[in-house]
């Protein structure tokens, strides 16, 4: 695998950061990388900006990992580190990681990237580090009287604006050819509106997908900006069903008897998936993990089979058996110079939810084969890109708009910082094409 061979070249010397659009590959890489320096017996640590980040990637939150706590800053660690076992062992695991991967880079701000190399210099760590992301897409929450009120954004949020990014200086590979779809057309649009791009050919082209309306009658996957709108759909649809309901309750194994109710259910809230699966003959379902060779997440399935241990579930023109998929919260242990996974906690459920309906929030990572994008609830930058690039055909996707003039809509809500834009236009990229 080509991209797979550059990054490992560019990884022996320097720190990396690979970027890139929706569908372009990044967590398919990042997961085959990881894959390799496993196999070549190196240690490697998985990070994730966020909760449904980490869980995406198979890794923990930078919050937890790093033992930050309720710290906004270096100065704060300098004052309120207390736990000095836990930093004692966070530092052993540092200094004998070779490879650090923080995904979701674009939500990491500039203030928590300074505090990351404050704990990576305290350990004496000489790894490599990945940062996988876009900061085209979601940046970094930041709390109402945090927003300068002179510009889009207050000084210095994102990761690339502080000084531990600068002395880093990752090498940057951007991936340009979608794995999400092949609609030429389509994806040349998409990476515009990803950069804040806004012409006449842009709002004729989504303009045309206010028409698409024949989408719905294909039992499409609406997109809302809400949770009410999505759960409603979904039991309103469900409830049509003429068939037996059956409930399908998650099972919980909890290892680690000292974990705080906080950080559990704090855990269960980012996995992309119903603790309490409500189930008919007949729904339609969304995977909601990869697994390789048998089911993508996103992918579209309709239950046939209801059964204690599993489902069956007809994929396309085949029948394929699902069973109950193990999700573990786990943290790292060092052991003889050793790098170990310590399981927590666990849970099991069906790696599935129902189709009819989901949130952006939720569609993250996902690759939706006939989609509907409710727009009506969508006021974040970037929010409308994510949405509209979980779509893998045009033809298939259908826009709903009802809240007045939607080329005024498409002005407000397609725009990009222009820090971001900067960025990407100063940097020395290195594009990876198919």
């Amino acid at each position: 695998m080509k991209e797979l061979e550059i990054l490992k070249d560019i990884l022996k010397n320097d720190h990396l950061f690979l970027t890139g659009g929706g569908g372009v590959g990044k967590s398919y890489l990042t997961a085959k990388l990881i894959d390799e320096y496993k196999k070549d017996k190196k240690q490697v640590i998985v990070l994730g900006s966020t909760g449904i980040s980490a869980i995406n990637i198979g890794g923990q939150t930078i919050h937890s990992f790093f033992a930050f706590g309720i710290c906004k800053s270096t100065e704060e660690l300098l004052r309120y580190d207390k736990n000095k076992s836990r930093l004692k062992e966070l530092y052993g695991i540092l200094s004998n990681t070779d490879l650090l991967v923080i995904d979701e880079i674009s939500m990491v701000s500039a203030a928590l990237m300074e505090m990351i190399r404050y704990r990576l210099n305290a350990s004496g760590f000489s790894g490599s580090i990945l940062f996988v992301g876009d900061f085209f897409q979601l940046p970094p929450v930041r709390k109402k009287d945090e927003f300068d009120s002179g510009s889009l954004f207050g000084d210095e949020i994102y990761a690339f604006e502080s000084s531990a990014w600068k002395n880093y200086n990752p090498k940057i590979l951007e991936l340009a050819g979608s794995k999400r779809t092949s609609d030429k057309l389509f994806f040349n649009i998409l990476n515009r509106v990803r950069k804040g791009e806004i012409d006449e050919e842009i709002m004729r082209f989504f303009e045309s997908l206010r028409q698409n309306r024949t989408v719905m009658l294909s039992e499409p996957t609406i997109l809302f900006g809400r949770n009410y709108e999505a759960d409603k759909m979904n039991k309103k649809r469900l409830d049509e069903i003429n068939d037996e309901l059956h409930v399908l309750e998650a099972e919980f194994n909890l290892h680690e008897k000292s974990l705080s109710q906080n950080r559990i259910e704090s855990w269960c809230k980012a996995l992309n998936i119903p603790l309490r699966l409500e189930l008919k003959a007949g729904a339609h379902i969304l995977f909601c993990v990869n697994k390789w060779g048998k089911f993508y997440n996103g992918e579209r399935g309709i239950i046939k089979g209801i059964f204690d241990e599993y489902l069956l579930i007809e994929k396309g023109a085949e029948l394929i058996k699902v069973e109950p998929y193990e999700f573990t919260l786990y943290e790292n242990t060092l052991n003889g110079g050793e790098i170990k996974s310590k399981a927590l906690a666990a849970l099991k459920q069906f790696p599935i939810k129902l189709a009819y309906a989901i949130t952006i929030h939720k569609s993250q990572g996902m690759s939706i084969e006939r989609l509907v994008c409710d727009v009506d609830n969508i006021f974040e930058n970037s929010q409308f890109y994510v949405a509209v690039s979980r779509a893998i055909s045009a033809k298939n996707l259908y826009i709903r708009y009802s809240r007045g003039d939607f080329d005024s809509y498409l002005k407000r809500c397609i725009r990009t910082d222009d820090r971001v834009k900067e960025f990407y236009k100063n940097a020395k990229i290195i594009m990876l094409k198919d």
